[in-house]
């Protein structure tokens, strides 16, 4: 609306642009804000196109008439019956919109916390994996060893098997997160996708009744 209507903010001015505003406004219907949003645009796209009308019309009669065109085109529209069909027919056009914006927006959320409650599954499972593994572990040369072997240095060994064990199993733990975290992240983004291409459609289909409002009732 605020598009169509800086198109004439040269001929008309500010000041009578936000009188145009206020016009429209005082006949929106008391609804949601994109409803009222939707019958603003279609009836200053209904405004717009009747002032071209009027233009030519004008120019071929050679009418001499000062008022601005699309001051003579609102109030037609204002004193038309078009005005209370516009506004009739706003909620079914933006109902099946608001609807499908809901039911995508539910749907993507939904699948979010799924896809987070299943990370921090396979985060705790992983976690608790390595610190099972870690305290059942037999490294070589634990246990009772022969009287013989007992006098035998194999501290520095033991303690090296043991670092090397911890170490493949922090690795595994690391390569189950990093796994669970891609997951996480490949989910999410084709869930985005997907409401995104829901939205799209929805506002398509939205436009597709804003143009038929406007070309259902001209003037």
């Amino acid at each position: 609306m605020a598009l169509l209507i800086y198109f004439q903010k040269e001929r008309l001015g500010e000041d009578y642009c936000v009188e145009i505003r206020s016009r429209l406004l005082s006949a929106a219907s008391d609804s949601s804000p994109l409803e009222n949003i939707v019958q603003l645009t279609s009836a200053v796209v209904i405004i717009f196109e009747h002032s071209f009308y009027i233009f030519d019309k004008r120019r071929y009669l050679q009418d001499k008439e000062s008022d601005p065109l699309f001051h003579v085109a609102l109030e037609q529209y204002m004193a038309s019956p078009h005005a209370a069909a516009v506004r009739k027919a706003v909620s079914p056009a933006v109902r099946p919109y608001e609807e499908a914006v809901a039911t995508a927006t539910y749907a993507y959320e939904e699948a979010v916390r799924t896809a987070a409650y299943a990370y921090e599954e396979a985060v705790a499972t992983a976690t608790y994996a390595y610190e099972e593994a870690v305290r059942t572990a037999v490294y070589p040369y634990q246990g009772n060893l022969p009287a013989w072997m007992a006098k035998v240095p194999f501290e520095p060994f033991k303690k090296k098997a043991k670092e090397a064990f911890e170490r493949s199993q922090a690795k595994a733990k690391e390569d189950l997160e990093r796994s669970a975290a891609k997951e996480k992240e490949a989910f999410e983004r084709s869930q985005a996708k997907e409401k995104e291409s829901s939205c799209s459609r929805a506002e398509a289909e939205l436009i597709k009744a804003v143009l038929e409002i406007a070309l259902d009732h001209r003037l």
